[in-house]
């Protein structure tokens, strides 16, 4: 596993989301996937993959013009502000993508590699990680979790604008009036939001090669000890990155046709510690709570091969999981990574091969044996 991560990222480098070196990387890790998978498919999808990130500059602006229509027009302030807030939350923080309309579409790929069972196929576990990886968020890498806080109260000013806008509207006090200083003091902060990403793609090397090499090891595992009745699907996401644009997109492709085949998602990101393996209970971002039936499952399989694990809401960003759980599709996510604290390699320079314990990916590999084998038992 750790001999894939290193050939993709010398093959291939960074992985911006939509870019040739994803491209690239997409259809290298199908060829790999032939010769251990019935079928593979790459599947090109259409997105606007720029408007998650692209779309804080909007609302940066639209906060400073809310600022100075309070002393033009505090209607207007008003109705500027909360709209900000409710497409902030609904677009960004959510994951719902309420702005899409306003980016142009850009190409991005799925890799997708299915082993058929020895007979007919009752259900499907689809394992997969994602290809892409980020530019580096320069905040985050040269404050640390002072960045963090920063990225937060930027967060957290937006949302409170509208709010207090639409309030003035009816608390007229000289006191409460004085609350807009407040907002102008702190608006330096948005730059961690205006101006969040610096030039260099970062490799990735743990979020997330390690869960695609985890994916891809799954197909040479069941290649070779075929199951009964399950059927075995790889995915390689693309674009993830992008607000989990390859998982959106193949989700609702293929609803229908995962319903049918009783398929679930086991999603893997961030394999780099082996001390902080997590089942993630719930996603915060995007609204998303797990089922405890298949939260049981999972830990279950921990259980079995003696693999120390936590159970934790993930509190910031969001991991492919969600976008299957919004389409009402059953799906799962571990994570391998500090949710806590920042990792100082998270989207940083730092998600280098060399921050990586193979043991961590070792340990996943046996897990998702024994859940795969113990479904397929069922």
């Amino acid at each position: 596993m750790i001999n894939f991560i290193q050939d993709i990222i010398t093959r291939f480098g960074g992985r911006y989301f939509g870019s040739e070196q994803e491209k690239n990387a997409q259809y290298y890790t199908a060829d790999i996937l032939k010769k251990y998978c019935d079928k593979v498919e790459v599947e090109e999808f259409q997105s606007p993959l720029e408007a998650h990130f692209q779309a804080l500059k909007i609302f940066c602006v639209v906060y400073i013009v809310v600022l100075v229509f309070f002393k033009i027009d505090i209607r207007i302030a008003a109705g500027l502000g909360f709209l900000n807030t409710v497409l902030f939350l609904g677009h960004f923080v959510t994951y719902r993508h309420w702005l899409d309309f306003l980016f142009p579409n850009k190409p991005s790929w799925n890799v997708i590699g299915d082993i058929e069972p020895q007979q007919t196929a009752t259900s499907t576990i689809i394992i997969a990680g994602h290809m892409d990886s980020v530019k580096e968020f320069k905040w985050w890498y040269n404050y640390k979790q002072t960045g963090v806080v920063l990225s937060v109260i930027a967060g957290i000013q937006i949302s409170l604008l509208g709010l207090y806008a639409l309030l003035s509207l009816f608390i007229t006090a000289t006191w409460f009036s004085y609350i807009w200083w407040i907002f102008v003091i702190i608006t330096p902060i948005l730059i961690v939001f205006y101006d969040m990403h610096g030039e260099n793609v970062v490799d990735g090397a743990s979020d997330n090669l390690t869960g695609v090499a985890v994916a891809v090891e799954m197909a040479k595992v069941f290649s070779v000890n075929k199951l009964k009745n399950t059927r075995v699907r790889v995915i390689s996401f693309g674009s993830e990155e992008a607000a989990l644009r390859g998982s959106f997109a193949y989700a609702k492709k293929h609803k229908q046709q995962l319903l049918d085949e009783k398929a679930f998602l086991f999603n893997l990101d961030s394999m780099k510690d082996l001390e902080h393996l997590t089942v993630v209970s719930s996603e915060i971002n995007t609204l998303v709570f797990y089922k405890n039936e298949y939260l049981q499952l999972v830990e279950n399989a921990f259980k079995a091969t003696n693999t120390a694990y936590k159970k934790l809401p993930l509190g910031v960003g969001a991991t492919d999981a969600s976008a299957f759980h919004i389409h009402g599709l059953p799906a799962i996510a571990v994570i391998g990574m500090d949710s806590e604290h920042l990792d100082p390699t998270y989207h940083t320079r730092l998600d280098k091969i060399e921050c990586l314990n193979p043991e961590t990916m070792e340990a996943m590999k046996r897990v998702l044996v024994n859940f795969i084998e113990t479904w397929d038992k069922k």
